[in-house]
């Protein structure tokens, strides 16, 4: 920098001119010939963007810094990915960078309070305003909700207890694809309990509940009641009428209509004499030579069984080449439910079943099956260190 710019710029200020819109010294022409010698340049107010400034281009995303002013409003750039590449650009293709430029010494970012999102509505619960003289049960309702256009989209689902009975429950509504809702709490006696909302395209995706009830009494409560409803379009708008308490046309099903615990564990002896005295007399009843009794566990069958299956088609058929990919599937699903049946016939606690990645047609098909098998208590498609990704793990009761 030169004596003479440097001594400008240390030189205080005596006055602004506005209208010019530059910042001004009392000297400016000596200071503009003194800068431009030196390489300096003064930036006009109005300007957005400054010799230094760090910009993005704001249809690319690309970052840099300007390093000059062109003529005609044009920026030179200095790019962040390409240090020796500088390009021109117009102002107006170019936004401040403001998360890369410095902070200032002392500058302090003060957070802004969080709006907390509003907490969801508490679930509705309806008593009875009557007394209902023949009680059915714990049911489960359907009620339509209609759009402003009258059409029906989505489905208000209660669970219904007209009887006298308290009860502790834990629903799950489930598709093939995802969770509708779980909920659990307590029903309490002639109430309706708000479950949540179930959508039209959700009763042709295998829709299914699974609940299970225990009832209160003074006692405590009783032993659990488990009931698998699976909900299909054509029973579904076959159940309209007019639910209980809620006093609506409803889709209603009902899920239990009678309480009793199972026997006491002294009945045991007695059934268990009862039992064997009738498996005898069904053995003599067998009167062909070539009948073979069932049996229902082999020791040496189950030592022997093999808790995995390929279903590579190479492993299941030679002739595999000439076979298109339908054939393929259907091979597959058939020695995989032949699998299944053994494993469940045998009782082994679980098995995995080897699919691998591809397209994952197979393995849908095998999520869909198990999600439907009442012996599977779950099922899990997780890294696994022997097969990795391309095997489900299946666990029994």
């Amino acid at each position: 920098m030169s004596d003479s710019c440097r001594e400008l710029i240390s030189r205080p200020p005596r006055h602004t001119t506005a209208n010019s819109g530059y910042l001004c010294w009392v000297n400016t022409r000596k200071l503009k010939r003194a800068c431009r010698a030196t390489g300096f340049t003064i930036v006009p107010s109005s300007m957005l963007f400054a010799i230094g400034t760090r910009v993005r281009f704001r249809y690319t995303g690309e970052s840099g810094v300007i390093t000059a002013r062109l003529e005609d409003g044009m920026l030179q750039v200095r790019l962040n990915n390409d240090p020796d590449l500088e390009i021109p650009a117009f102002e107006e293709d170019l936004i401040r960078d403001s998360d890369a430029e410095p902070v200032l010494p002392g500058a302090k970012f003060v957070q802004g309070k969080k709006t907390l999102p509003p907490p969801p509505p508490p679930k509705r619960e309806i008593k009875g305003q009557y007394i209902i003289l023949k009680s059915k049960g714990v049911q489960i309702a359907f009620e339509p909700m209609p759009g402003r256009d009258g059409n029906v989209s989505r489905y208000k689902a209660w669970l219904v207890n007209d009887t006298d009975h308290e009860f502790l429950f834990d629903a799950e509504l489930t598709t093939s694809t995802k969770r509708v809702f779980l909920v659990e709490g307590k029903l309490g006696a002639t109430t309706a309990l708000e479950l949540g909302d179930v959508l039209y395209d959700d009763l042709s995706d295998a829709l299914e509940l699974d609940i299970v009830i225990r009832r209160i009494t003074t006692e405590g409560p009783e032993a659990p009641l488990e009931r698998l409803l699976k909900v299909r379009p054509k029973t579904f708008f076959n159940s309209f009428q007019t639910v209980p308490i809620l006093n609506v046309l409803s889709y209603q099903f009902l899920l239990f209509d009678t309480f009793q615990a199972p026997p006491a564990q002294g009945n045991n002896k007695e059934d268990l004499r009862d039992y064997t005295k009738q498996m005898v007399r069904e053995r003599r009843s067998f009167s062909e030579p070539d009948a073979v009794p069932y049996k229902a566990f082999d020791v040496n069958e189950f030592a022997h069984f093999e808790p995995e299956i390929d279903l590579h088609i190479e492993h299941l058929n030679p002739g595999y080449a000439r076979l298109d990919r339908g054939e393929i599937v259907r091979i597959q699903l058939q020695h995989f439910h032949r699998f299944m049946e053994k494993a469940i016939r045998l009782g082994v606690p679980r098995v995995f079943i080897i699919h691998g990645v591809g397209e994952g047609k197979l393995r849908d098909a095998i999520s869909d099956y198990l999600r439907h098998e009442r012996a599977v208590v779950k099922f899990k498609n997780e890294f696994h260190a022997k097969y990795g990704y391309g095997a489900t793990e299946v666990i029994f009761h």
